[in-house]
């Protein structure tokens, strides 16, 4: 079964911030960056499941895309995965 990626405005929000800090160095970086990250996040639509769970009662799980760590929920009955938070874990300051 192929479930739906969707983002919060949270993980938009970061995206976008994490993506324009690399940009600042370089534009060709950050867009490769983009794209491969995007691809990897694409892959929860055939294995929703991939990622860690952050605890034995959570639902939330967490994908590294180095050195980005992604927080997402699987959403079983409605066949959607949903992108919560991607934080930088480069960064000191970003948590969950």
């Amino acid at each position: 079964m192929v479930y739906r990626v969707v983002y919060t405005k949270r993980a938009l929000d970061d995206l976008a911030e994490i993506v324009g800090y690399l940009a600042e160095d370089s534009a060709d970086a950050a867009s490769s960056f983009g794209e491969a990250f995007i691809d990897h996040i694409e892959l929860l639509a055939q294995f929703p499941q991939m990622g860690d769970l952050i605890g034995k009662r959570s639902k939330v799980r967490r994908l590294l895309h180095s050195p980005v760590i992604v927080y997402y929920r699987a959403d079983v009955r409605g066949h959607k995965v949903e992108v919560l938070h991607i934080r930088d874990a480069s960064r000191r300051g970003i948590g969950f």
